[in-house]
């Protein structure tokens, strides 16, 4: 997709989700994310690349964005995770994490995400993920 065709978001948005296509990173921002502040997270929002869940099961890919001071709690992968950090800096368990830094995490693996002056990543979830609850910490532990 060249730059001439990402003036408009709403159809930019539509085309990729529903045609696929590409992206230039620099054109991330005329994306129309939307609030992702479920399970406990805070100052979190999604731009899904696709979705094939079925009932509850299956792969998602999407754009993620971090507010500065963001923070997503400890949760559990049920399948692998890849993250591509495109922008900004992202931190886990792991450390700090900058443009073009790739994690992947194994099912059964856990982290807290944050990210202290914001950061933008590109995501795919092999299943979903579930929070880390009182409960399923002994588990895990």
């Amino acid at each position: 997709m060249n730059k001439n065709e990402i003036n408009n978001k709403n159809i930019l948005s539509d085309k990729i989700c529903r045609s696929g296509g590409g992206l230039y990173i620099d054109g991330v921002d005329c994306l129309n994310f939307e609030p992702y502040e479920i399970d406990g997270r805070k100052g979190v929002s999604i731009f899904y690349l696709y979705d094939a869940r079925r009932n509850g099961e299956g792969s998602v890919a999407a754009l993620v964005r971090y507010d500065g001071g963001a923070l997503t709690p400890r949760h559990i992968h049920l399948g692998w995770e890849l993250v591509l950090v495109v922008d900004g800096e992202l931190v886990d368990d792991r450390g700090r994490h900058t443009i073009g830094a790739l994690q992947v995490y194994p099912p059964g693996s856990t982290h807290q995400l944050s990210s202290p002056s914001g950061c933008t990543f590109l995501v795919v979830w092999e299943q979903p993920v579930q929070p880390v609850t009182c409960l399923n910490a002994e588990a895990v532990a």
